[in-house]
């Protein structure tokens, strides 16, 4: 064992008196102390178009919501930006209708209403905004205003979908299987319908039905897929379907449109090895059918649009397009969209738009 006075050759020297942190920027007489010389100087926080683009969403009058973050560093956190469809090309701060900067990420938003805002943010809060008033500011009909608030779930929120049936009503999830539903019909946001343990596997998915603002369906990693009511007294639900073989890994979910043939009783889930699935409501726990729609990489979203359906892909970021009604027939791929795809909207009948890291948004025109 080395003598005690040994360590004497470690000791700070007592000539070292570097000055305080704040002024430690271009200093060159201690040169060794670039962490300290990197927490003293003040962090860019101006308002601004991150680089990651993570969510975006529309309402019936083609106003845009769009989520960007900053995920590099030791401090995360996002803007919000509220658009109109004229602008959607040319997308700046300043063009901005309304903005909002958050402390932490912004993870997803979704219009309940034409003029109400969910956001879903990175330390676990939902939050409803008010975004459009004609009585609050005559002069300034776009403003934000925050209607409600709630942390009511442990982990940040991975899946929020509102009810196209009712508006007021939206559902959020988070990956450990916590769910809530929500009622904004009031003057705060409340959670009506909740379940702690809705799934044994990790929650990924969930789907809200166009023609009923009762139903909807939630998958997860395990190859699980379950029907809830929220008309029941207590949270409970229908399996749908459960991988006995413990093959399928379920990562996304959609809910088939009241226009197509089967009404509004078809599931369709994506899966981790790039294929599509067909459940029938009326049918469970048997697949209705199957079909590949990507050789490579999983499906990681799922969107529909009357008879089509697009799906999206990662690893590489892909696009494609199928009608449902024609046996799944592919009208539309594009390969490379982003470095990766996080979102999607269709902003009518025959666009898509995707957004996402790297070519921050892309714009699809199914013909």
């Amino acid at each position: 064992m080395f003598p005690q006075r040994i360590s004497e050759l470690y000791r700070t020297p007592v000539t070292h008196q570097p000055p305080p942190a704040l002024e430690l920027a271009g200093n060159l007489e201690y040169p060794n102390l670039n962490v300290a010389d990197l927490n003293a100087r003040l962090e860019n926080l101006s308002p601004r178009l991150h680089d990651c683009w993570d969510s975006i969403a529309i309402n019936d009058h083609n106003h845009l919501a769009l989520a960007t973050n900053r995920r590099e560093g030791r401090h995360w956190w996002g803007m919000l930006f509220g658009y109109g469809r004229d602008q959607m090309h040319h997308m700046t701060v300043d063009s901005a209708n309304f903005k909002l900067q958050a402390e932490h990420t912004v993870n997803i938003v979704r219009y309940a209403e034409d003029d109400v805002l969910l956001v879903a943010l990175g330390d676990t809060r939902l939050q409803a905004w008010s975004t459009y008033s004609k009585v609050r500011d005559s002069q300034s009909l776009y403003c934000l205003f925050l209607v409600g608030e709630s942390s009511a779930h442990p982990t940040p929120i991975s899946q929020l979908s509102v009810f196209k049936a009712e508006p007021r009503t939206a559902v959020s999830g988070s990956a450990d299987g916590t769910l809530n539903v929500w009622d904004l019909s009031g003057a705060d946001m409340v959670s009506t319908y909740r379940s702690r343990s809705s799934h044994t596997d990790k929650l990924t998915a969930l789907a809200t039905s166009e023609a009923s603002a009762d139903k909807f369906v939630t998958c997860d990693r395990g190859g699980c897929a379950r029907l809830w009511d929220v008309r029941a007294a207590a949270p409970s639900s229908t399996c749908l379907y459960a991988d006995a073989s413990h093959v399928l890994s379920f990562t996304s979910a959609a809910w088939a449109a009241a226009s197509e043939l089967q009404g509004d009783n078809h599931i369709y889930l994506g899966d981790y090895d790039g294929r599509v699935h067909t459940l029938d409501i009326r049918v469970p726990r048997k697949l209705a059918e199957t079909r590949e729609y990507f050789d490579k990489g999983h499906v990681a979203q799922l969107i529909i649009n009357g008879p089509y359906l697009a799906a999206m892909s990662n690893f590489p970021a892909s696009v494609k397009v199928a009608n449902v009604q024609a046996g799944h027939e592919f009208i539309y791929t594009h390969q490379d969209t982003h470095s990766r795809l996080t979102d999607a909207v269709w902003t009518d009948d025959s666009t898509l738009i995707t957004i996402g890291h790297g070519r921050k948004m892309v714009t699809h025109a199914i013909k």
